[in-house]
């Protein structure tokens, strides 16, 4: 007699079992296997750096970094780190996350030879782009508009290119030659750069008579002023203004007490400057204070920079809000501030509220008063008639924006997305169609599962980054940290889960033996009775069964696999398989018969070329 079984369907977590995935469920696993890299703003490979500098192949890292993020020296320094929030090693428990940014650095600084521009991707197209603004956004795009083979002239008000990166942030954070070196590999890939060009809405509108597309990336140059009573035309310093003297050498030293008001990068950046300038790093009487009207929580330092403020001698207000000032013969004496609490509700872009304390008023002494709230776009630049909204492409069809000048302020990293995006806006514009996209190369590893990882990497701490003594940042502008030794490089890099590893069982091969789940260092192989997908295929959730009748799967779990890969070697079936996932640029060609099919961009790098397959 016949029996008709309906077989559980074999799930898979990719739309091919090697080759280019185009479909949504294979950006969906990638994306979520690797948390890193979808939490960087500009889509990072981190697993793959990190894996090139655990074996001392600086060189293919840090041209993986400048592929992806475009500065890795400057990146691996004042990056906001919005990979380590989502890596893996946060959600178990284990010694903090990977240092992903410190690792960045130590590929950059460990390089024997000088890095090369990137090649570009498509042949020239005679399409001619005028970018205004040399910060980190406008570098970006103008490096990736030059890539898609369109002719690139970068136009800066200023006689230097890195805008904030060489402006806003001071040297003992960012030393200048680490920013210049990597200004070069972009201007050298054929960039005709005009310094000393103050672009204003008539030169704008020039510009868009004379090329076929321009995209402004000015950034946020106006700073925001303070209304404060009292201060009868005693100076207020804005805070970009200062860092920008600071930065040039204008501001050696300073008398009198400081206080900067404000939370974000700026305020923070100022007052350790000021630190320095006034010596008050070294225990100077002249006492500087950031005085701040929300919580620690709020301010953009982290935790380890709010201890290095304190090792630095620099007083933290918070919950103070200045009231007004007091002058006396034109000079400035001190500034009254109230006490706040922290309101229930977010009115305020999210934030908590702030509420003042009636009758809480204290004066702090201060000669020098820098406001660091905040800067805006000059939108005066824009042509009449045309003001921003939440889009790259303006009302004006050959105009685009891009950077802080559209979102406001944010970070380095956050500005380089903005600028590779822009890029395929533009050249999409340009010659009509989508060029570029990215999908997902899925190779399968045969090599018994090995990956070099252990449980007992799990257990390693992330170690110390070593800083410089509070007597050496007093001289000069030394920088504070000092990045990662070898050994520390090591083991930092030892740490990574390789989350672009991805082990999967064909159920159609699996005897549900167990040996999988015996062997498995973590809980993360479990037997599990349903599996609910979502609309593209992607697991959403399962249940779970100890009953071995009950099981349809035994399903790896990919939250909580640490890629050693020991499921592999013992599975006397070989239902398990290892597949290593990269998220690829590709391009667009059409075969005979019109259909768009999409291939691996020609102008790939050697060195990932190599690196793929290797573990």
């Amino acid at each position: 007699m016949n029996y008709q079984y309906r077989k559980a369907p074999n799930p898979t977590e990719f739309s091919v079992f090697t080759g280019l995935g185009t479909a949504a469920l294979d950006l969906k696993t990638l994306a979520r296997d690797v948390p890193c890299q979808a939490a960087c703003p500009a889509k990072t490979d981190v697993p793959a750096y990190i894996a090139l500098i655990s074996r001392g192949e600086n060189e293919a890292a840090y041209r993986v970094n400048q592929e992806d993020n475009v500065f890795p020296g400057v990146l691996g320094r004042v990056c906001t780190k919005p990979c380590e929030a989502a890596c893996r090693y946060a959600w178990t428990n284990a010694e903090g996350p990977v240092q992903i940014c410190h690792l960045k650095r130590s590929a950059a600084d460990r390089l024997k030879t000088p890095p090369t521009p990137l090649p570009p991707w498509f042949q020239e197209t005679g399409r001619r782009v005028a970018v205004v603004g040399g910060g980190p956004a406008g570098l970006t795009a103008a490096r990736e508009l030059r890539r898609y083979g369109h002719r690139v002239t970068l136009f800066e008000r200023e006689d230097h290119l890195g805008g904030m990166m060489v402006d806003g942030i001071p040297s003992f954070r960012l030393p200048l030659p680490t920013i210049e070196q990597e200004i070069k590999l972009i201007t050298d890939s054929g960039i005709d750069v005009r310094l000393g060009s103050d672009v204003d809405r008539s030169g704008l509108a020039k510009l868009l008579e004379s090329y076929d597309a321009v995209c402004v990336a000015t950034g946020t140059m106006k700073a925001k002023s303070l209304d404060l009573p009292g201060i009868d035309g005693a100076e207020v310093i804005p805070g970009l203004r200062f860092m920008k003297q600071y930065n040039a050498g204008v501001v050696k030293s300073m008398k009198g007490d400081v206080v900067v008001i404000g939370g974000g990068f700026t305020a923070v950046d100022c007052a350790r400057s000021c630190a320095r300038a006034a010596r008050r790093i070294v225990g100077a009487d002249d006492r500087v204070t950031i005085a701040y009207r929300r919580t620690e929580h709020h301010m953009a330092a982290e935790m380890d920079e709010l201890e290095e403020i304190r090792l630095e001698n620099i007083d933290v207000r918070t919950l103070v809000t200045p009231v007004k000032a007091k002058v006396e013969n034109g000079s400035l004496r001190s500034v009254v501030f109230q006490r706040n609490v922290m309101g229930d509700d977010g009115s305020d872009a999210g934030k908590p509220r702030i509420v003042p304390i009636p009758g809480s008023e204290f004066e702090l002494p201060c000669s020098h008063l820098i406001v660091a709230i905040g800067q805006d776009a000059e939108t005066e630049i824009l042509p009449e008639g045309i003001a921003l909204a939440d889009r790259q492409q303006t009302a004006e069809p050959k105009l685009f924006v891009t950077g802080d000048f559209l979102t406001g302020s944010l970070d380095v990293i956050h500005a380089v997305a903005d600028g590779k995006s822009v890029a395929d806006e533009i050249d999409r514009f340009l010659v009509g169609e989508v060029r570029k996209k990215f999908h997902v190369s899925i190779e399968l590893i045969d090599n018994d599962g090995e990956t070099g990882r252990f449980r007992d990497h799990d257990l390693q701490e992330a170690p110390a980054m070593p800083l410089r003594s509070i007597v050496e940042r007093a001289v000069g502008n030394a920088e504070v940290e000092k990045g990662l030794s070898d050994e520390a490089t090591r083991v930092a890099s030892s740490r990574c889960y390789l989350c672009n590893h991805k082990f999967e069982i064909n159920q159609d091969s699996c005897i549900h033996c167990d040996w999988c789940i015996d062997v498995a260092p973590r809980d993360c192989i479990k037997k599990v009775s349903r599996l609910f997908v979502d609309e593209v295929g992607s697991p959403r959730e399962y249940v779970q069964t100890d009953v071995a009748a009950e099981a349809t799967y035994i399903y790896i779990d990919s939250d909580n696999c640490i890629r050693c890969g020991k499921c592999l070697r013992v599975c006397p079936t070989g239902a398990i398989t290892m597949r290593k996932m990269e998220r690829t640029a590709c391009c667009s060609t059409k075969n005979a018969a019109g259909e768009v099919r999409w291939e691996r961009l020609t102008a790939r790098l050697d060195e990932r070329k190599a690196a793929r397959g290797r573990t």
